[in-house]
């Protein structure tokens, strides 16, 4: 049996009921020319997207980075949480998150990536629909919103993270994973990508840590957090690799020695890594809210 609303099914009954969507438009109505093209992109290339995580280099690196960008958090445990992906693809991040969430809700403008997600991934306790996250409303607020490598797709940011705002819970978070262009060999690299790649935007931002933390900052997000990720493992993150008997444990041991790296040296990596992650608290009193603080995660 399965319940609709606003054209996105969800699996009932359930246990614990996720997020439903009270109000969105679909898909093309609202979006830019940006989004459009963009999601045009990822319909096409949806299985060969949603096949990198099938990869046996691929999977350690990318479980890391979500992991990674959830250690950005103060409290770590997703133990009852309501969590919202923006940009989830095709649902892989239920397979590497920790399953004592309460709810996850995973959306993205690509339909026929939700399609896999639904296909492969839906349970009782996750859900996908196909929307916009400038537009997304739902009955119920959640405790963690995370994106990794989506912002950088969106030409209308500011809106998107002041709606994100408003679906947080007093004291949720939003916390994101995105390139940054500290390091200039890193920066080669991605251009080079660029004019080679077919799958891959050309049409991407390039944003700093710094310039996040103020898109966090005017949307009401306090106790900012920065910590920069993917040194070794990144390259495995993004780019199946041959022969899986040889790449597979390389990926191990770079994720490995990412850990331990990221965790000894802290920001002081930021001009050399792939990534940046940032994190901003939703205040509990919207209306008295301090200036935002800025809290290194080390």
């Amino acid at each position: 049996m399965s319940t609709t609303t606003n054209n996105y099914t969800f699996a009932t009954p359930m246990p614990i009921v996720p997020a439903t969507i009270a109000t969105s438009d679909p898909p093309g109505e609202s979006e830019t020319s940006l989004e459009s093209r963009d999601r045009a992109l990822f319909d096409t290339i949806a299985e060969k997207y949603a096949a990198k995580d099938r990869s046996p280099s691929v999977r350690p690196a990318r479980r890391l980075r979500l992991l990674q960008t959830m250690r950005a958090l103060p409290q770590t445990s997703l133990h009852g949480k309501r969590i919202l992906e923006v940009g989830c693809g095709a649902g892989y991040s239920v397979d590497y998150l920790p399953a004592d969430y309460a709810c996850y809700l995973g959306i993205d403008y690509s339909e026929m990536l939700i399609d896999l997600a639904r296909a492969e991934r839906q349970t009782d306790r996750a859900t996908f629909a196909t929307t916009n996250a400038r537009d997304l409303k739902t009955d119920e607020p959640f405790d963690i919103i995370f994106m990794i490598g989506v912002l950088h797709h969106m030409d209308q940011m500011d809106e998107v993270v002041e709606n994100l705002v408003s679906l947080l819970s007093p004291d949720g978070w939003l916390v994101v994973n995105e390139p940054q262009p500290s390091n200039p060999i890193v920066g080669i690299a991605r251009r080079l990508r660029k004019q080679f790649d077919a799958s891959y935007s050309d049409e991407q931002l390039e944003l700093t840590g710094r310039e996040m933390e103020n898109c966090f900052a005017d949307a009401g997000l306090t106790s900012l957090r920065q910590r920069p990720q993917g040194l070794l493992s990144t390259p495995f993150a993004e780019v199946p690799m041959n022969p899986s008997w040889l790449t597979a444990p390389a990926s191990r041991i770079a994720c490995g020695l990412d850990r331990g790296i990221e965790a000894i040296a802290g920001r002081l990596l930021t001009p050399l890594t792939w990534n940046v992650i940032v994190a901003g608290q939703k205040p509990t009193d919207r209306q008295s809210t301090p200036q935002p603080s800025r809290t290194p995660a080390e």
